[in-house]
């Protein structure tokens, strides 16, 4: 497991609150029984992708990393917390897997059909979104997706939940907004979606061939 050093100070913060959680917060997202619908919208996605693998960017306890393995999928795990990292590395038989964040990815260009990025992009400030986002762009292959999963409002700063007891940063756009910044660098938004999972929205995005 290759570790590479986070690019925002306040991502120490967010490492932390994860790896204090780290049973709890795998218990709480290691299957879709929370999340209804969302399983049918990863599946959909996978069905559209060109051959080639998949990077679950921020995976989390592996949820989405699982599935697109079952689904055939060679599967590469990138999350910033080495613990969490461990422990879902432990649960579910992938490929590969690196410890970074989305602003400093060890991955060679060109290298995935698909990219899921599932409530991570958010615990990013403003400022560091489009970074983050022609770093996705970087590592699709031509053609290759990226399904996005964000939180629209506009109440960013720190915060911590019942569900989540310790402070993560999150970031809110409107879905076009961040459709806006998507285009910026380079990223088709081919769909835009409300979930009706609360103040959840997706962007799936397409690099554009070269």
């Amino acid at each position: 497991m290759t570790a590479v050093a986070a690019g925002w100070p306040g991502t120490a913060q967010v490492r932390r609150s994860y790896a204090a959680l780290v049973e709890h917060y795998t218990a709480m997202t290691a299957d879709y029984g929370r999340f209804p619908g969302l399983r049918q919208e990863l599946m959909a996605f996978l069905a559209e992708l060109v051959p080639g693998p998949v990077l679950d960017l921020g995976c989390g306890a592996g949820r989405d990393a699982d599935l697109a393995a079952a689904s055939g999928r060679t599967v590469v795990l990138a999350d910033v917390t080495p613990e969490l990292l461990r422990a879902t590395t432990a649960r579910i038989a992938v490929d590969a897997a690196v410890c970074c964040d989305a602003l400093a990815l060890p991955l060679r260009a060109d290298a995935f059909a698909g990219v899921i990025a599932s409530g991570v992009l958010l615990h990013l400030p403003r400022q560091y979104t489009v970074t983050a986002l022609d770093n996705i762009r970087r590592v699709l292959m031509p053609g290759g997706k990226a399904l996005i999963s964000m939180k629209h409002g506009s109440r960013d700063g720190w915060r911590s939940t019942d569900d989540f007891p310790a402070p993560r940063w999150f970031s809110y756009y409107e879905p076009e907004e961040f459709a806006v910044l998507c285009r910026k660098v380079g990223l088709r938004v081919a769909q835009l979606d409300v979930s009706s999972r609360k103040d959840w929205f997706t962007a799936t995005t397409e690099r554009l061939e070269l």
